[in-house]
């Protein structure tokens, strides 16, 4: 099928070679560009085929790019997409988008036997959104953050509505000199907010919209420094969970909800996503203890909230001081919980202890 745009070429000759070009002297191929047109977004538009053959040249470009995929046909009278990819010595640089969401690619043994390569592959979303399955995981990747997967391991992706990425993928070799242990990072959730992943992010994008004009015989560093700052991003991040215990995991995950027990925005989903696993990786954890991630959070709460109640530094703080100080939101939900899990209420639990008003004439007038 005649595709959309342009392949991108990783031999000696531009995507475009012409009698001139193939007679051009070595030291003019390495400083002429990767990719013809890079810059052109109708070159790299669906749209340069008939409305109806759109989501088949779509569907090509991505079995094409990312190796190969089962990929559902959907129906659509037109499925307007940017797919653009340059590659160079084994790495690939790929953007494209999807304004459909809901579209299904499945990648299993069968998928992976028809593939010659084996590609680490960084996918960042910029707008909209995916969900990923790795190894029965699932990871919902939303604008801002990326993830690293592995072209042997079996996977599915589905697209939300407006999507755009950009995916680095790089010969697993590479990434493994720099990273020995770099199959640990995979199927991990990565936040784009600051420090290095704010770093890497600017550089993914920088050299997604400057690929194609690479001089070649620069192209090999550039993409190689990429790859050191890849891997120094993914060491910088929380130790990986893939091939430690269950029980190692769950004990990470309950070290940070006790770091974070006075932040009133912690959740179930922000947990999940700061210690790099899915809800679903979450609740099982927290199965194993009897218990749910979302009582643990709470319990620990009201445990901190018993101790400060009956002692004798926290004697000047107010009821309403305590609960807000442990996350809670408001005193009076907080009673109720106190009382239904301890049978006291927490102004009776503090008088318990010996603690007389006067002990607590240092509160800012907040209600007890």
């Amino acid at each position: 099928m005649r595709r959309a745009a342009p392949r991108s070429y990783d031999g000696p000759h531009p995507p475009r070679p012409s009698a001139v070009a193939s007679r051009r002297p070595e030291v003019d191929r390495q400083t002429s560009s990767l990719v013809d047109c890079w810059e052109d977004p109708a070159v790299w538009s669906t749209e340069r085929v008939a409305p109806s053959k759109q989501f088949d040249c779509w569907r090509d470009f991505v079995i094409d790019a990312h190796l190969h995929w089962s990929i559902r046909p959907i129906r659509c009278e037109r499925f307007p997409a940017f797919i653009r990819q340059g590659r160079f010595d084994g790495f690939r640089v790929t953007h494209l988008t999807s304004a459909q969401g809901g579209i299904v690619g499945t990648r299993g043994a069968r998928e992976m036997a028809q593939d010659s390569e084996a590609l680490y592959n960084l996918i960042y979303i910029a707008e909209g959104s995916i969900c990923l399955v790795i190894d029965d995981e699932e990871l919902t990747l939303t604008p801002g953050s990326f993830a690293l997967w592995d072209s042997a391991r079996p996977m599915t992706f589905i697209t939300g509505a407006g999507l755009r990425q950009i995916t680095l993928a790089v010969p697993q070799r590479e990434l493994q000199l720099a990273l020995p242990r770099a199959g640990e990072f995979v199927g991990r959730r990565f936040a784009a907010t600051s420090g290095l992943s704010r770093l890497f992010v600017d550089h993914l994008i920088s050299l997604d919209a400057r690929f194609g004009e690479l001089p070649r015989g620069n192209a090999g560093h550039v993409l190689h420094a990429s790859v050191e700052l890849l891997a120094s991003t993914l060491s910088a991040q929380a130790e990986p969970c893939a091939g430690r215990s269950g029980k190692i995991v769950l004990q990470g995950v309950m070290a940070y909800i006790d770091r974070h027990l006075d932040d009133p925005e912690l959740d179930t989903r922000r947990v999940a996503s700061d210690c790099g696993i899915t809800e679903r990786h979450l609740h099982r954890l927290f199965e194993r203890a009897d218990t749910t991630a979302a009582a643990w959070i709470r319990r620990q709460r009201l445990d901190r909230c018993r101790q400060d109640l009956r002692a004798a530094e926290t004697a000047h703080l107010s009821i309403t001081q305590i609960a807000y100080r442990w996350g809670f939101g408001d005193s009076s939900s907080f009673s109720k919980i106190f009382k239904r899990e301890f049978a006291s209420s927490p102004k009776d639990y503090r008088a318990a202890g010996g603690f007389s008003s006067q002990a607590r004439r240092a509160s800012s007038g907040w209600a007890t």
